[in-house]
């Protein structure tokens, strides 16, 4: 399947690497795939699932968050580190607002991939809450489509806050490389907004597209209840809780193969876009 790379600019001038994977003959728009926290564009099965989408039909559009700490390298350690600190949650939404616009306009004609008004948004944990702010007032979006998504983006206790602000930072560590991240504390200001904003829920009932939140049952990372508390909480949203599906969807990383239950998830993710007549 054809792909190509690219990077485009971000607001304040910051780089958002990514890979699109463009069918020979699309039948539908584009599906802006976003990753979750400690993710990126090529982590797991996203390189498979960005060719399931392009095998119906659909160009499948993946890519880093300026502040994901990964540059346009496919895998390996993180290495933008000062971005990661510097991330954002409104950085991320405005990332995936860039990029809605660099399909939208024709800036990828030249690479295959033809200007087309509307767009698909598919996103993973953190990255489908990102999905959910992102395309309130966003006449170019379709549908949405989300698995394993957060409820809400303030989601840290009193005590963590307290030691964030009085440390200066908050560390992380990514078991996939070892190394031990921190965001500043403009990330935990900018999430605190969001939550005084009504976070996530409220955010739904600014939406007026179709949305299917997909989660799996086992899922210690992010709880099912968590999709099922907003598909309680918007009228347009269709849930689909997968038995014995994990965070990951039961997948590894490195990708070596697509367990069964990442394959049902492909596949009603695939009918869910084909159902807002986006694709034949």
């Amino acid at each position: 399947m054809p792909t190509f790379d690219f990077c485009i600019e971000a607001p304040g001038g910051r780089d958002i690497w990514g890979t699109a994977t463009v069918p020979q003959k699309p039948k539908g728009p584009a599906i802006l795939m976003a990753h979750g926290f400690l993710g990126f564009k090529d982590w797991a099965f996203f390189p498979w699932l960005a060719e399931t989408f392009a095998r119906e039909g659909f160009p499948a559009v993946r890519f880093n968050f300026s502040g994901s700490g990964m540059g346009p390298q496919v895998d390996g350690p993180f290495s933008q580190l000062e971005a990661f600190a510097a991330d954002t949650i409104s950085r991320q939404v405005h990332d995936l607002h860039a990029v809605i616009r660099s399909v939208t306009q024709g800036q990828f004609k030249k690479e295959g991939l033809a200007a087309r008004g509307e767009v698909l948004l598919w996103g993973h944990s953190r990255g489908g809450a990102v999905c959910l702010l992102g395309a309130v007032n966003r006449p170019e979006v379709l549908g949405a489509c989300t698995w394993a998504s957060i409820s809400r983006v303030n989601r840290y206790f009193y005590e963590d806050k307290k030691a964030w602000r009085e440390k200066g930072f908050f560390a992380v560590e990514s078991a996939r490389t070892g190394q031990t991240l921190r965001y500043s504390p403009d990330f935990l200001d900018d999430v605190e907004k969001w939550g005084k904003a009504g976070d996530v829920p409220t955010h739904l009932h600014h939406l007026t597209v179709p949305v299917f939140l997909v989660h799996g049952s086992e899922d210690t990372s992010v709880p099912p209840e968590e999709s099922e508390s907003l598909a309680a909480l918007y009228p347009k949203s269709h849930l689909a809780i997968l038995a014995g599906a994990n965070h990951k969807f039961n997948a590894a990383h490195p990708f070596t193969e697509a367990p069964p239950v990442l394959r049902d998830a492909a596949g009603r993710t695939v009918e869910f876009f084909r159902s807002l007549g986006a694709a034949s």
